[in-house]
């Protein structure tokens, strides 16, 4: 990795004591300015121990130039071009021009927790991670290494505290500037395990798969490594084309490829039985849009494809076996979900657009409840009241409660009851929080 220290303005936040726990969230976000939503790249990080959080700001541009020079020169790998001109004028997936692909791949995706304050912030697919470190108030760039050039990570990394390991996923840019075009070309992919310990890679899996890797997980007996796609690519008939998902049983030295999802965007172990893993089906896809709407909003315009649903398999030497589904009408736009105990009882909570937290039997997968999540805008805003857009959400270690970040706020959902108690209210909106997480890291 080439590592370079960027500039980021930490600020502290005071918090209401609404819970008093050992436990931390993190939540990444795109923040709002008063003229332009699309203002900057924010992460949060409430420490529940200690009573307080930051802020941790920073501009587009820390993000996007460092990389900019390979995203051209990719272009240019895959078809010989002028790679700067090429890359301004042509189309890529979902029809995105230029502008809205490079703000695609650098949005803050997902968040790997480390140790001892330190926290991976993952983009969608880009050259490189960011490292913030909560203690020493430092946030480092980690760049794939020059020999990787053309090759970008996927969406989220993998971190095994016990043994101090990091798995992550790159797939070639150049093969999937192809694949823009033509839906079948294939795209050259790898697993990589770190050794944090001594600094050294290896090799998991390599071969031909897709693009836009958009997760990885591995189960406690680290017997499976499972990496789903991002899809979201249709049909000669309008209809979306199957995403895949990569199971690869490192243990036997044997892989599997699941195509049975429209879009396989998240997958999660059961916190029990470690070869039983649930996939998040989106059922959604992005749409070209007008770019001065684009910046004005600061989220892209989608298309729902039907109603969303939750997956639920076994793994087994033998390969990938479907036990149930679960899905509902009005189930639109699950782009987070987690698998926790509540109280005796194994629950999944999901988030439906635009406002609203499945709780679902993972047992029997059968609807428990739907909770509401409605939030006020403070005094100082125009409006009497804006309407929530839930964006992320992760239960805390004991299962009691949900922390849910909306475009408006930070909040803390009872399981039990459905109610809320608000922890930060955001002037500016916020957009682009996809996943955040919680962690027993609070000494910092």
């Amino acid at each position: 990795m080439i590592k370079r220290t960027i500039n980021a303005k930490f600020e502290e936040l005071s918090l209401p004591l609404v819970i008093q726990q050992d436990v931390s969230a993190v939540v990444p976000t795109i923040k709002g300015t008063p003229f332009l939503k699309y203002g900057q790249h924010a992460y949060y990080f409430f420490n529940f121990k200690m009573q307080r959080g930051l802020r941790v700001t920073l501009g587009h541009k820390e993000v996007i130039l460092p990389g900019v020079k390979r995203f051209f020169k990719s272009a240019s790998r895959a078809s010989g071009r002028f790679p700067f001109i090429e890359s301004l004028f042509r189309r890529y997936h979902n029809n995105f021009n230029f502008l809205e692909q490079i703000m695609l791949m650098t949005v803050p995706h997902a968040v790997t927790p480390l140790k001892n304050g330190c926290f991976l912030i993952n983009l969608w697919s880009y050259f490189g991670y960011l490292e913030v470190d909560c203690r020493n108030r430092t946030v480092t760039y980690n760049m794939l290494d020059k020999d990787d050039d053309g090759q970008v990570l996927g969406s989220q990394q993998f971190y095994d505290a016990e043994k101090n390991e990091r798995y992550y996923v790159t797939y070639s840019l150049r093969d999937s500037y192809k694949r823009a075009t033509i839906t079948e070309s294939p795209v050259s992919c790898r697993i990589s395990k770190q050794d944090r310990n001594i600094d050294a890679v290896s090799e998991v899996w390599s071969g031909d798969f897709v693009d836009y890797i958009h997760d990885i997980v591995v189960n406690k007996t680290r017997q499976y490594c499972v990496v789903p796609e991002l899809g979201m690519l249709e049909d000669r008939n309008g209809g979306i084309i199957p995403s895949k998902v990569l199971v690869v049983d490192m243990k036997n030295k044997r892989s599997w490829v699941i195509s049975k999802f429209s879009v396989a965007a998240h997958a999660q172990f059961d916190p029990d039985e470690p070869d039983i893993i649930y996939f998040s089906s989106h059922n959604f896809m992005f749409r070209h849009s007008n770019i001065l709407k684009l910046l004005k909003n600061a989220i892209y315009d989608v298309e729902f494809k039907g109603p969303a649903a939750v997956h639920k398999y076994e793994l087994t030497p033998e390969g990938p076996r479907k036990l149930a589904e679960f899905s509902s009408p009005d189930f639109f736009r699950l782009t987070n979900f987690h698998v926790f105990n509540h109280r005796g009882q194994k629950i999944i909570a999901a988030i439906s657009s635009p406002n609203y937290i499945f709780i679902i039997d993972a047992d029997n997968m059968k609807l428990v409840k739907k909770i509401s999540v409605n939030h006020e805008r403070t005094a100082k805003s125009f409006f009497k009241q804006i309407p929530s857009v839930v964006g992320t959400i992760s239960p805390s270690i004991d299962g009691e409660k949900i922390f849910v970040q909306t475009n408006r706020s930070f909040q803390v959902v009872d399981v039990a009851s459905g109610k809320a108690d608000t922890v930060l209210n955001h002037y500016h909106n916020h957009t682009c929080a996809n996943h955040m997480i919680t962690s027993s890291d609070v000494e910092w």
